[in-house]
């Protein structure tokens, strides 16, 4: 069970099964420190659930999805975390796209929206709902903002902005195990 505090230096800590991880209120959660345990509805049904004993590597990215235009940034992100899934999910990598339009814009889209949203785009991978709490607990302030969680709950990698193709690759397989990517 998490336990959040606020406290008077503008930090967070989420303090998780004897664990701590310590988010500047206005950073991005750092490699190295330990993701808390959580789980977020998708829209369609089901949950998507970050745990250190789920042996499972997490590739999470906060994405705006409301309004749905055609200059909505983050929908450009969906194809290369497919393609992810696609690439590595029987490896054991889980992907997920959060809907960060809170964190973008201030306002939170509808449910609805947010199914309508996930049909529009033929999302391929879950949509997850977030009323705000795990954006903060990783220090989520702007999307698109790309997490990717080892196996063991401890953060790979974090880009607050979008990543290239060939980036993203190289940190999956560096994480992965196998390396074939790394350092060409």
């Amino acid at each position: 069970m998490s336990k959040l505090r606020w406290m008077r230096t503008g930090a967070l800590v989420a303090a998780v099964a004897g664990c701590a991880a310590l988010v500047a209120a206005s950073g991005l959660i750092e490699p190295g420190a330990r993701v808390p345990d959580f789980t977020l509805p998708a829209v369609r049904g089901g949950s998507f659930t970050v745990r250190p004993a789920t042996p499972q590597t997490a590739l999470i990215a906060f994405l705006q999805t409301y309004p749905d235009t055609a200059d909505t940034a983050s929908r450009g992100e969906v194809a290369l975390l497919e393609s992810m899934e696609h690439q590595y999910g029987a490896r054991g990598l889980r992907v997920a796209i959060v809907d960060a339009t809170a964190v973008a814009t201030g306002k939170s889209p509808s449910h609805d929206s947010l199914v309508n949203a996930s049909y529009d785009w033929n999302l391929a991978v879950p949509l997850l709902e977030d009323d705000g709490r795990v954006a903060a607990l990783l220090g989520v302030t702007r999307a698109p903002t790309v997490v990717l969680v080892k196996a063991d709950g401890m953060v790979a990698q974090a880009w607050e902005r979008r990543v290239s193709p060939g980036e993203l690759a190289i940190a999956v397989e560096e994480v992965m195990g196998s390396g074939r990517l790394a350092h060409q």
